[in-house]
């Protein structure tokens, strides 16, 4: 006659048979996976009790869920020097936030509000209208991704503007 017994499965691959009898007729099995990593996202958890050969096994499924900080975050083709007065478009890029990330535009430590964002598969990508005055050489551009549902995940970059006068 077969033990009744509780397993994991981590897609369909055995991770874990080691449980133990409690009380009265509780077996448990609780699976401790040391070290979450990016490629677990999306991954099937399956809990599977056994009890007899004649009954199929019950078994209980979920979808592991990830909140992941942002890989990468960059400007793209910063111009220099900025000529004071005009207006300049300038993009910042970040890839590999779940859910997307939230960009955040500042000059020194002063948020900027001019900016329009579009987001295509893992990418978040947001353009900057600005105009520099001579008052802003010397000052810092600083492009934030966040990730919009855990405080503290995010990546910053940050490029020097030098300003011209025409």
């Amino acid at each position: 006659r077969p033990q009744p017994s509780v397993k994991w499965l981590i897609n369909g691959i055995l991770v874990d048979e080691q449980y133990e009898h409690n009380s009265g007729d509780v077996i448990e099995n609780r699976l401790l996976w040391p070290a979450i990593q990016r490629s677990d996202l999306n991954s099937i958890f399956t809990c599977q009790a056994t009890n007899t050969l004649l009954v199929e096994p019950k078994e209980s499924s979920f979808v592991l869920d990830l909140h992941l900080k942002p890989l990468s975050v960059k400007i793209m083709n910063p111009q220099t020097p900025l000529v004071a007065d005009r207006r300049y478009e300038i993009s910042c890029e970040s890839v590999g936030s779940r859910p997307n990330a939230i960009i955040t535009w500042y000059k020194g430590k002063r948020q900027l509000r001019r900016a329009k964002e579009e987001i295509l598969n893992n990418t978040t990508r947001s353009e900057l209208s600005f105009v520099p005055t001579t008052e802003d050489d010397g000052k810092q551009i600083t492009c934030r991704a966040e990730n919009p549902n855990v405080t503290g995940l995010f990546l910053e970059t940050s490029w020097k503007i030098e300003v011209v006068c025409e």
